[in-house]
């Protein structure tokens, strides 16, 4: 049996419109860089890796979910808006 999902695609999103959709309760698959996992580098670009924002909190901060971090900090991972969008590639999907 097939499950439906309520979800709506963004080919145009900024890291803000990431923390509103968060904050009506969305979450959010964005497309980033793969070297998310290591930000205290220069990200070398954006895209071509998913990752799973579950929320963000008061003081601004994205949590998400990155199956390929390097260990368990960078797998579930928190950044600044500022941190994650060097690796952002603008585009994602959000799910009530």
């Amino acid at each position: 049996m097939a499950t439906r999902l309520d979800a709506e695609v963004h080919r145009h999103l900024t890291v803000e419109e990431i923390g509103a959709l968060l904050d009506e309760g969305r979450q959010v698959i964005a497309s980033v860089h793969f070297e998310i996992r290591r930000p205290h580098r220069p990200s070398p670009g954006r895209g071509g890796h998913l990752v799973l924002l579950t929320r963000r909190t008061p003081e601004g901060l994205l949590h998400f979910h990155n199956p390929s971090g390097i260990d368990a900090p960078t797998r579930t991972a928190t950044l600044p808006a500022d941190g994650f969008e060097p690796f952002f590639a603008g585009r994602g999907v959000s799910l009530r």
